[in-house]
């Protein structure tokens, strides 16, 4: 029974030494997202997803864990001289989710845009003419999207487990490992949850 005891007091111990670990590894300090970050929709695929999911405050639900929001140190200091200059740009955040046994991180881009025309004009300036081709049919269905109402200001762009980042896609993780189903329908530009109206 002692023993017993003993390992089952031990894995939160484990697990808030490896969250502490890697926070330090990162440069990563604890952040309050923005009101608007929370309370919006996210998708989970850098290219081509095919959901909506959100809002994000509901997914940190979902995760069951004790949940921090974190933040780069370099990248807080972009952002807050993004706006010191009245600039609104994209930033990551993360997500430590720590459970029994388990520290997991969830890395969310931060989308401040107000249409989906904001969205693919940033990712132009990134890739320049291969945007039409990566993200051209993405925009109109994001548009289909804003139209329903779904106002989708973050992107969910990879998990980390166990310290490694994986090659899965966080689309297919969230719906398959925590059931956290998506709200909207890319492909098909409709709702997906049963409660809502047929559009």
């Amino acid at each position: 029974m002692v023993m017993a005891t003993s390992l089952v007091m031990s894995v939160p111990v484990i697990s808030a030494e490896s969250s502490r670990t890697f926070r330090q590894k990162n440069g990563l300090q604890a952040y309050v997202p923005p009101e608007w970050f929370l309370k919006g929709y996210f998708t989970a695929s850098e290219k081509n997803p095919r959901y909506v999911f959100g809002p994000v405050q509901e997914f940190v639900g979902a995760l069951g864990g004790t949940a921090t929001w974190l933040i780069e140190d370099m990248e807080l200091e972009r952002l807050e001289a993004a706006r010191a200059h009245g600039k609104k740009i994209e930033y990551s955040l993360y997500l430590e989710s720590v459970s029994p046994g388990r520290t997991e991180y969830w890395v969310f881009v931060a989308l401040p845009y107000d249409s989906a025309k904001g969205w693919y004009d940033a990712k132009r300036a990134y890739h320049g003419r291969k945007a039409k081709e990566y993200y051209g049919k993405t925009r109109d269905e994001l548009e289909r999207a804003l139209s329903r109402g779904l106002k989708i200001n973050a992107e969910l762009r990879f998990w980390i487990e166990k310290g490694e980042t994986s090659l899965k896609v966080p689309e297919n993780v969230i719906m398959n490992r925590y059931k956290f189903q998506p709200v909207f329908d890319l492909g098909t530009g409709r709702r997906t949850d049963p409660a809502a109206k047929s559009d």
